[in-house]
């Protein structure tokens, strides 16, 4: 039985608030508004399964919306100091952004920036401008803070498939590392503030082709998340994938659930009980013998098991 001393990733959902529309989320029409309180967040990122884990990802929504977001980055640096941060952001909120890392341990933060395409970018997100916007972001962060770890995210849709290697050359042109993934449909959010968009219907055609790019994007030998572009290579080919989902990884939302595993149902709610009552639950032991033998497997290019 596998035992479990302390967590690699947790994520936390710090608000749903969310400037942005964008067609495959719905979490900027949820009401009410919430940010997670100060006292809350301490309690989680102090708890005895989090404290130092490897990194402590803060997301939303979209974390720059939050007046004292320094105050949640020194909760962090005080109870858990050997974590690396990682904001996830949609890169609107540039001098936000700019005055966070002037102030933060930069050697121990980075930033992951959504972007949904060099084409399709502003009408997936809804707002115009915001693709301008992020780039900005990125090229002030990269040329001002160049020992913060900056990456551009995209995540494939019907929308943008067409575009993976025409965005990672264009990653690779600006100096900032090109991550994808596929669209996932994920309990924690769908849960609460289902998609306009119900998900990935790709066909034949659609798998081929952003297969292909996939392996264009390989060979152009630039800072990626190789691991994940491969697995996509190989599910293509019929092999089974190992279940990405971990028992080391944690997502808690703004709601106060608590997943393992956000394809699932979750394991606690912090409404309830404090994470260190949650981690010792016998439905978190019950998910994780679960995951043990979980294949995880699914339709080569579309939902994730993640």
């Amino acid at each position: 039985m596998l035992t479990l001393s302390r967590l690699e990733l947790v994520m936390i959902e710090l608000t749903n608030l969310c400037n942005l529309r964008c067609i495959m989320c719905g979490i900027w029409e949820e009401l009410p508004n919430r940010v997670m309180t100060l006292d809350r967040f301490a309690g989680v990122v102090g708890a005895k399964p989090v404290r130092n884990a490897r990194a402590i990802a803060l997301t939303g929504g979209e974390p720059f919306m939050i007046g004292n977001l320094l105050e949640y980055d020194q909760a962090v640096r005080r109870l858990s100091p050997r974590s690396h941060v990682n904001y996830s952001t949609n890169g609107w909120y540039t001098e936000r952004t700019i005055e966070l890392l002037e102030r933060v341990d930069r050697r121990r933060t980075s930033v992951t920036i959504s972007y949904d395409g060099i084409r399709s970018h502003d009408a997936i997100r809804r707002v115009p401008g915001s693709q301008e916007r992020l780039l900005d972001t990125a090229r002030r962060v990269r040329a001002r803070f160049p020992e913060v770890a900056l990456s551009l995210k995209m995540t494939v849709t019907n929308q943008n498939h067409g575009e993976i290697l025409d965005t990672a050359r264009q990653c690779r042109d600006l100096g900032v590392p090109f991550r994808m993934k596929t669209l996932e449909k994920l309990v924690c959010h769908q849960g609460r503030f289902p998609s306009p968009v119900t998900g990935p219907e790709y066909d034949d055609a659609m798998v081929a082709s952003i297969t292909e790019q996939v392996r264009r994007v390989l060979a152009l030998g630039i800072d990626s998340n190789r691991d994940y572009l491969q697995s996509l290579i190989r599910k293509n080919g019929g092999a089974d994938e190992p279940c990405s989902c971990t028992p080391r990884t944690l997502f808690v939302g703004i709601d106060g659930k608590v997943f393992l595993c956000r394809r699932r149902a979750p394991i606690g709610d912090l409404g309830a009980d404090d994470l260190r009552g949650i981690w010792a639950s016998s439905r978190k032991r019950d998910a994780v013998r679960e995951m043990q033998v979980c294949s995880g497997t699914g339709p080569a290019l579309g939902y994730r098991h993640a």
